[in-house]
């Protein structure tokens, strides 16, 4: 099952794969600097401060809330759905 906070990037993951969004040049970047330096919440938060505006940042900003929360809302099977999108969009284009 999908929390909420992962469901933006479970979309955009699924967009991603069937060609129907394509990050800009800036959320390659993102995504690039985020696969290098892991899925944590201090990362992400870096990592938002200065990302482009666009549909990447608006996926990881529930993400990045989520997992600074004192409740634990996120399996490692989701986590591994977001370190998956950051790893495709990372991937030099074919």
């Amino acid at each position: 099952m999908t929390t909420l906070p992962m469901l933006a990037a479970t979309l955009l993951l699924e967009g991603f794969m069937a060609h129907a969004w394509v990050p800009t040049a800036g959320e390659r970047a993102l995504a690039e600097d985020l696969a290098r330096a892991g899925l944590t919440a201090s990362t992400l938060r870096a990592g938002l401060r200065e990302a482009p505006p666009g549909r990447l940042a608006a996926a990881l900003e529930p993400v990045t809330v989520a997992m600074e929360s004192t409740l634990p809302t996120l399996e490692a099977k989701e986590l591994r759905v977001l370190s998956q999108l950051l790893d495709r969009i990372a991937a030099p284009p074919l």
